[in-house]
C-alpha cells in the first residue's frame, strides 16, 4: 500500500471516529455498528473505502480481531435495495477553451503542484494516485507506476511511454516540482473543484482531474488506436476497461503519447466483447503508429 493510500486511510478513519462515534472510544462493536449504519448516507465505493480505511487504522493500531470484524461488516444499504446517495456526474470532456481558460487561471495562480498534477492528467492520462511515482528516464522515456491498490493486488498497471520532447521537458519540470513541494499533491483536486466552481459558477458539473484522463482516451480512440495499446497507455490490466474511459465522437486530435518500443504487452487480458467494434489482437502484438515522434521522444 503507498503511502499517500495510508495518509489517506488514516485521514478517513480520524474523521470517521470523530463525526460517528462522537468522542466516544472506537470499541469493535461501535466501528462495526456505525459503520453499518451509515451506509445509506454515501456511494457504495465511497463506503467500501471506508470500510478499508477503518480495517487498515485497526490493524495499524493492533486490533487484529476488530480489523477482521470491520473486514466482514456488510452494507446494509446494497443488502436490503435501500436508496445511496447518488455518484456526482463527471465531465468526460473538456474543450479547448475551457482548457485555456483553466490554465490562463493557473498561471498567474503560483500553484505550482496543482499546475503540475493538472499537467500530468492531460498528457499522461494518469491517475492522481500515480503522479508521485512518474519518473523521467535519462533515456527521455516515462515511466508511470500503476497505483489504484485493492485487496485482490494492483489493478493499475505499470507502463513505459513516449512524448514528443516538449511535452517531455514539461513533464520533467512537473515531477520536479511535485518532488520538491512539501505538501505534494495534498489538497489539490479540492484547490481544482475551487477553482473551477468561479471559473464556471453556473455549471453543476465541473471537470476534475479524470476529465483530463477521459479526454486523453477520447483522442487515443478517435486516433484508431487498438484496444491492447490504450489498455498499456491507460494502466489497465484488461481490454475491457477501455469503455470507461473516452469516446472517440469527442477527439481533439492526435494524441501526443505512444506505448514505448519496450512496453510488455503480455500481461492485458483481452476480454473486450466483439460486439464493441474493435477487432481481436494478440497481447504480444504491436502497431506502429505515426505520431510525428519516435519512441525515445525524438521527432
Amino acid at each position: 500500500m503507498q503511502e499517500k493510500t495510508q495518509a489517506d486511510y488514516r485521514s478517513l478513519a480520524t474523521h470517521f471516529y470523530a463525526t460517528r462515534l462522537r468522542g466516544l472510544p472506537p470499541s469493535p462493536k461501535r466501528v462495526a455498528d456505525a459503520l453499518a449504519a451509515c451506509s445509506v448516507d454515501y456511494r457504495p465505493a465511497y463506503w467500501r473505502r471506508l470500510r478499508s480505511a477503518l480495517a487498515y487504522d485497526q490493524d495499524r493500531r493492533g486490533y487484529r480481531e476488530a480489523a477482521e470484524r470491520v473486514r466482514g461488516v456488510e452494507n446494509l444499504a446494497t443488502k436490503k435495495g435501500l436508496p445511496t446517495k447518488k455518484k456526482q456526474r463527471r465531465v468526460k470532456e473538456i474543450s479547448e477553451k475551457d482548457e485555456s481558460k483553466l490554465f490562463d487561471y493557473l498561471g498567474p495562480s503560483g500553484d505550482v503542484e496543482l499546475t503540475a498534477a493538472v499537467l500530468m492528467a492531460k498528457y499522461l492520462g494518469v491517475r492522481p494516485a500515480e503522479m508521485m511515482g512518474v519518473r523521467v528516464r535519462e533515456d527521455g522515456l516515462i515511466e508511470i507506476r500503476g497505483a489504484k491498490q485493492s485487496h485482490e493486488g494492483t489493478r493499475g498497471a505499470d507502463r513505459v511511454v513516449a512524448v514528443p520532447p516538449a511535452v517531455r521537458a514539461t513533464i520533467a519540470q512537473c515531477v520536479e516540482a511535485l518532488r520538491n513541494s512539501p505538501r505534494g499533491l495534498t489538497g489539490v483536486q479540492d484547490r481544482l473543484r475551487r477553482i473551477c466552481r468561479d471559473l464556471w459558477p453556473q455549471r453543476k458539473a465541473l471537470p476534475t482531474l479524470y476529465t483530463f484522463r477521459h479526454q486523453l482516451g477520447s483522442d487515443l480512440k478517435a486516433f484508431s488506436m487498438d484496444r491492447v495499446a490504450i489498455a498499456y497507455l491507460m494502466g489497465h490490466q484488461a481490454t475491457k476497461s477501455v469503455d470507461q474511459y473516452g469516446d472517440k465522437r469527442r477527439g481533439r486530435g492526435k494524441p501526443l503519447l505512444q506505448p514505448a518500443a519496450e512496453a510488455d504487452f503480455s500481461k492485458i487480458r483481452i476480454n473486450h466483447l466483439a460486439s464493441k467494434g474493435l477487432k481481436p489482437a494478440a497481447p504480444e502484438a504491436k502497431t506502429v503508429y505515426d505520431f510525428g515522434f519516435d519512441d525515445s521522444g525524438r521527432r
